[in-house]
């Protein structure tokens, strides 16, 4: 998922740095999360991005500018992060709520949100399995 394709350098940096920040929340990085992070750095176009705890509110305080729309790309985008590791912390939900707060987003929307990037993630693994599903013993030719 990566629904952030139209924002600026700064934006960008400041997105990254919230989701750099959230998957510190729980004490524990994992190399899933940090390829994670890498992947989006690259899309976004933010070459040796480093993350910057003393940068975390000034990143909110960027992201809280967006338009609507935007904030709730925000929201689905650090949601997955939170997932990312295939487990939602305490700590991660708080860090969710904190956002959800500064972006000054619905709760109703941002349950929505989440119940959307489960559905996505979802697919993804019922892609997965396919793809790596044993060839069917059925053999089909040219419609017979």
């Amino acid at each position: 998922m990566l629904f952030l394709h139209e924002f600026e350098k700064i934006e960008a940096e400041a997105f990254l740095t919230l989701a750099a920040d959230l998957i510190e929340e729980d004490g524990i990085v994992t190399a899933s999360e940090d390829e994670l992070l890498d992947e989006y750095a690259a899309a976004l176009g933010v070459i040796g991005f480093t993350f910057d705890a003393a940068a975390v509110a000034a990143a909110r305080d960027t992201m809280a500018q967006l338009n609507e729309t935007s904030k709730r790309k925000v929201y689905m985008e650090l949601y997955a992060f939170a997932l990312s590791d295939g487990i939602e912390t305490p700590e991660e939900r708080r860090a969710l709520n904190e956002l959800s707060d500064a972006l000054e987003l619905n709760v109703a929307i941002c349950k929505r949100l989440e119940a959307c990037a489960d559905d996505l993630f979802n697919v993804y693994d019922e892609i997965e399995e396919v793809l790596g599903a044993e060839a069917s013993p059925v053999v089909v030719t040219n419609g017979q």
